[in-house]
Parts: C-alpha cells; sequence; structure tokens
C-alpha cells in the first residue's frame, strides 16, 4: 500500500511518497520499501506525478510509461494544467494502451472474476447466517440464493451508478459488451452452474456486470495526482485522475472529486491532500480518526432512532391516539442528522484543520517540505507500532515543483550505483 501527500501554497508545491508496495505471491503477501510512487514529467515544463494503488497499468509499469510520456512529449507545454492530465490520457490511447487485443481481453476476464467473487463471497457468508438454524428444502434453497444474488447484484449496480460512467463509455450498450465478452459470459455461466447457482439468472449477471464495467466503479485501479502549473498559471494545481485499464479500445478512467483536487489562487493560498493510507495523516490535520468520525455518526443516528422508539413505547403506554403515534413513527429525523453531521464538520474546521492550512500559507519551502515528510513518516511509524500489517515504509521520496525552478528532488532513492535518476 501507500501513503502520499501533496502540500501546496503561493510559493511551491511539495509532494513526499513511501517506498512500500505490497506483492501478491503464491506463498503469500510481501512488501518491499523499494517502490518509486513520484516522477518527474518533462524536463522543461513545472509538472510532476504521484502515483498511488496499483503500480501498473495493463502489463506496463506505471514508471515505465512516466518516462516514455517524459521522452516523447516533455517538451510540450500547456496553457492550463488540466491540459496536462488530458494530454497524458490522451498519450496512453496514442499507445494503444500498452495493450494489444489479448491483454485486453485479459483485463475484462480479471474484471470479471472481481465481479464474480465480490457477489459470490457475499452470497456465500449471507446463505450461512440465514440458514445456520434452518433446514430448507431444495427449493427454499433455490429461492434463497436466486434472492441473495439479485440482492447483491442490485447493490453493486446501484454503487455503480452512483459513481456515474467512465468518460468514454457514455455511449457504450449492453450488445457492445455482450459482442466483445461472450466468451468471458459463457465462462461466468459455467463457473456459476458448478457453483449451483441458478444458471437462469445469466442475463440479471451480464446486466449488472455491465454497469459495472462502464463505470467510475474500480476493484482496482491506480490513482495518478498530477502536481505543478500550466503556462498561464502563476501558483501551482494538484488533480487527480483515477485510471482502472481498457478495453474494446476504450479507457476507464475518471477524474477524481474535489476532496482530491484543488487550485491556489488569490482567494485559496494553500492546501494539504493525503491519499491512499491517509487515516494517520487525516487524524492529525482534523483531530479525530476517520473510523472513529464515522463511528460517532453512526451511533448519533441509532441513538436518534432509539429515541422515537422510547418516545413511542411511551405514548403507547399512555394511551396515546393512534393517528399522533402513527405522526411521530413516519418521522423523518434526517435533517437532524444532517444537522449534527454540519455541525461537528464546522467545529473540526474551525478549530483544527483552518489552523493547519493557515500556518501552510506562511510556509516557505523547507517548512513545507519537512511538514510532507513527517506526515508520511508518522504514518510509517503508527503501522510500525500497530498490530497491522506494515504497508508503509522505506525511504521517503520528496519533491518540490516550483514555478521557476520547476521539478526538483529534495529526497530521492537511487537504483543503481551514481545516482540515476528513474
Amino acid at each position: 500500500m501507500t501513503a502520499i501527500v501533496g502540500i501546496l501554497n503561493k510559493r511551491a508545491a511539495v509532494m513526499a511518497a513511501d517506498s512500500a508496495v505490497t506483492v501478491n505471491t503464491d506463498s503469500g503477501t510481501k512488501i518491499y520499501n523499494t517502490a518509486t510512487k513520484i516522477f518527474r514529467l518533462s524536463d522543461r515544463h513545472p509538472v510532476g506525478v504521484m502515483i498511488f494503488e496499483s503500480s501498473g497499468f495493463m502489463t506496463t509499469p506505471w514508471d515505465i510509461i512516466f518516462k516514455l510520456y517524459k521522452d516523447r512529449r516533455g517538451d510540450q507545454g500547456f496553457d492550463t494544467f488540466e491540459e496536462y492530465a488530458r494530454n497524458f490520457l490522451d498519450f496512453l490511447a496514442a499507445e494503444n494502451y500498452f495493450s494489444g487485443p489479448k491483454v485486453q481481453a485479459k483485463y475484462l476476464d480479471r474484471e470479471m472474476s472481481r465481479y464474480y467473487h465480490r457477489v459470490k463471497d457475499y452470497v456465500s457468508d449471507r446463505f450461512m447466517e440465514q440458514t445456520e438454524d434452518a433446514e430448507l428444502t431444495d427449493d427454499e434453497t433455490f429461492e434463497l440464493i436466486r434472492k441473495l444474488i439479485r440482492d447483491r447484484i442490485a447493490d453493486i449496480t446501484e454503487a455503480a451508478r452512483d459513481r456515474g460512467v467512465s468518460p468514454e463509455f457514455e455511449d457504450y450498450s449492453l450488445d457492445d459488451l455482450r459482442s466483445i465478452a461472450k466468451e468471458q459470459f459463457d465462462s461466468l455461466a459455467e463457473v456459476c452452474a458448478g457453483q449451483e447457482f441458478p444458471e437462469d439468472l445469466r442475463d440479471t449477471w451480464e446486466e449488472g456486470f455491465y454497469e459495472y464495467i462502464r463505470s467510475q466503479l474500480y476493484f482496482l485501479g491506480t490513482g495518478i495526482v498530477f502536481v505543478g502549473y500550466g503556462n498561464k498559471d502563476i501558483y501551482p494545481s494538484i488533480l487527480t485522475v483515477y485510471v482502472s485499464g481498457a478495453f474494446d479500445g476504450r479507457l476507464r478512467y475518471h477524474f477524481s472529486s474535489e476532496d482530491e483536487s484543488d487550485r491556489i489562487d488569490h482567494d485559496n493560498s494553500a492546501t494539504i491532500i493525503p491519499f491512499a493510507q491517509a487515516d494517520v495523516m487525516l487524524t492529525l490535520m482534523k483531530g479525530i480518526h476517520p473510523n472513529l468520525r464515522r463511528m460517532v455518526e453512526e451511533k448519533h443516528e441509532a441513538s436518534l432512532q432509539k429515541a422515537k422508539e422510547k418516545i413511542l413505547s411511551t405514548l403507547k403506554e399512555a394511551h396515546c391516539p393512534r393517528k399522533i403515534m402513527a405522526q411521530v413513527n413516519e418521522l423523518d429525523l434526517s435533517d437532524v442528522q444532517q444537522e449534527y453531521e454540519d455541525a461537528l464538520d464546522e467545529f473540526i474546521q474551525d478549530e483544527f484543520v483552518d489552523g493547519i492550512v493557515d500556518a501552510v500559507n506562511y510556509f516557505n519551502i523547507e517548512d513545507m517540505v519537512n511538514m510532507a515528510e513527517s506526515l508520511v513518516s508518522v504514518t510509517n511509524l503508527q503501522r510500525h507500532i500497530s498490530s497491522s500489517e506494515e504497508s508503509v515504509g522505506g525511504p521517503i521520496d520528496v519533491a518540490v515543483i516550483t514555478r521557476s525552478e520547476g521539478f526538483i528532488w529534495v529526497k530521492h532513492k537511487h537504483w543503481m550505483p551514481g545516482g540515476a535518476e528513474l
């Protein structure tokens, strides 16, 4: 896994990243502290990238792709910073997504396999839970499995639609997918039959997978964080693009939300954005661990429901008219919950975030470098002293990008004697 961070103010943009990479082998999971996650995109222009999640695209490592881009397009400059990201995506297309038809077919195979196991694991777990103390007939078993499959596919479909459609798949139809994925769907049907899943749900599987594969919901992909300046920019920007893979000559990608992208301007003087394993950094910045924050919100929502149930019980004991009890029972407390969450957000922003961001506004470049390195280092320390896997670690690479000096390494591990740069 990964811990990376971008810190920007009007003076510069600073990037920091650990070196840990997790590799799945036949004998288990291994962690190597040798990965490079920060790259220079141009020798002439002030732009660089960081990556998290997957270290490769299709079958090609990202470091090779970034090096090729720098060699072939690094001299190109663009007025706006977003154009660098779009030009990079255009480069992937121009290089046929570093894959041929067989590699793209294998990508589709892997995505379908992940989709199938997301459904299968859910069905298996829920089936065991619901039948632990029950004896079902064959027909009841069959119907329960059908229901669980439909429920899980519906859940994934809803999540996929909530995320939206990937830009290159807006006009992609179910018939388009079926025309190039018949073998994969036939194999899926065979696997389902072997697992005693209902064979007549093939349309349900195909329609559900279609909604997933064209969406911005990725089971596996890479976050590419572009950092730097456009030719007409006075101040730096940070822009995140998620890339999963390509099939049928189309790229599955999308530009990230505002939480993972930002632009320094006259009204926005500083920003700090952590990525990947960001929980420790967010705890330092917001004064509360993301999981604790989530639990507090869930407990508050549950408390509201319990309070309503207690009121209903009291009204029933007092023989309150049914009409009034029905009105109480139908009360929508979502606005109360939202007010609570908004108040919590406002407190965190005022008490923690604003103070840190205001300080970064006045930081010189050395202060920004120290802060970026410290944020990654404290994540490494937390993983080291906790019982969880040490998935953040190794040397910390740090780079600075300024409008006048461009991309500069502050700390950078080397892969061979003599300091040759990746």
